[in-house]
């Protein structure tokens, strides 16, 4: 664990045009990551075939708004839903069931949230729909034998940044639900200011303009409720990637909450998405300790 964030990051303002879209484009430093999608695809497949799930369940009026639910061996177990990565205009809910026996074997219902992509649907719409799932896990917990009371929310990659802005969601506001329903979270290798990413060459499909941007940047939006926060990275990611998890948990930790911070050795964006799906990796090793399994 990294207790204190280093202060050493190059300002991202510093940047030329040229090195800012590169330090937000992950084939910079993985040229070919079709054999890791792969390598997902095949992993999500066995576990679907292995375990008992309930797949393609509704949540919300779109043919996308769709989740996978793989319970766990005993009733009453706690619950942690998966926000999938891939820049927000790519991935599938199909793609993350890998994890699931991870979790299954922990004694965790795993949940794989579907959703639809930028650009087909604003960036807004996304979080509007990974509320509206955590929300409908919430109020149909009991359907599948889980825990509403210990609910867990993580992610990889943009669905680490999604993961984040759930944490900032006002839940008694919107739906009239408790404001401290999710127990922790897992952000990793996310994102959590938006300000250089609209800099970036991303901002050609996110469409973001600075006060969009600025309302979903979780690092500015830090909520009263108290919720432990596991945070990683691996070693071999991008610089900005790094500097985001040790800006944002210096900041989450200044305003009194709780938060781990993690950075893994030899992996890169890539292979930290894979280690969800090894039990051995010290992320999930954090994760199941914030849950208490």
């Amino acid at each position: 664990m990294l207790d204190e964030p280093k202060r050493d990051f190059p300002d991202w303002r510093d940047y030329s045009q040229e090195e800012l879209d590169a330090q937000y484009n992950q084939s910079s430093l993985v040229p070919d990551t079709s054999v890791y999608k792969q390598h997902k695809i095949e992993r999500s497949a066995a576990a679907r075939a292995a375990l008992d799930c309930v797949l393609d369940v509704p949540y919300g009026p779109t043919k996308a708004e769709i989740l996978d639910i793989f319970p766990a061996p005993s009733k009453g177990a706690p619950i942690n839903i998966f926000i999938h990565g891939g820049a927000w205009k790519n991935g599938h809910k199909d793609e993350v069931s890998f994890p699931a026996p991870v979790f299954h074997n922990a004694g965790v219902n795993f949940i794989a949230v579907n959703f639809d992509l930028v650009p087909d649907v604003m960036l807004e719409e996304l979080v509007r729909q990974c509320r509206a799932a955590i929300a409908w896990v919430y109020r149909n917990a009991d359907s599948f034998g889980g825990d509403r009371d210990r609910i867990f929310v993580s992610g990889h990659s943009s669905g680490g940044h999604v993961t984040g802005v759930m944490t900032i969601t006002d839940w008694q506001g919107i739906y009239g639900l408790p404001a401290d329903l999710i127990k922790g979270a897992a952000p990793i290798s996310g994102m959590f200011d938006l300000a250089p990413v609209i800099k970036s060459w991303r901002n050609s499909y996110l469409k973001l303009d600075e006060e969009r941007a600025h309302a979903l940047s979780t690092i500015h939006h830090i909520p009263e409720a108290k919720i432990p926060m596991v945070l990683g990275f691996g070693a071999g990611e991008l610089t900005e990637f790094k500097r985001q998890s040790y800006d944002f948990a210096a900041a989450w930790r200044k305003a009194g909450q709780e938060c781990r911070l993690i950075e893994v050795p030899d992996k890169n964006h890539f292979e930290m998405g894979a280690g969800y799906g090894d039990a051995q990796n010290p992320i999930i090793q954090a994760i199941f300790d914030q849950m208490s399994v």
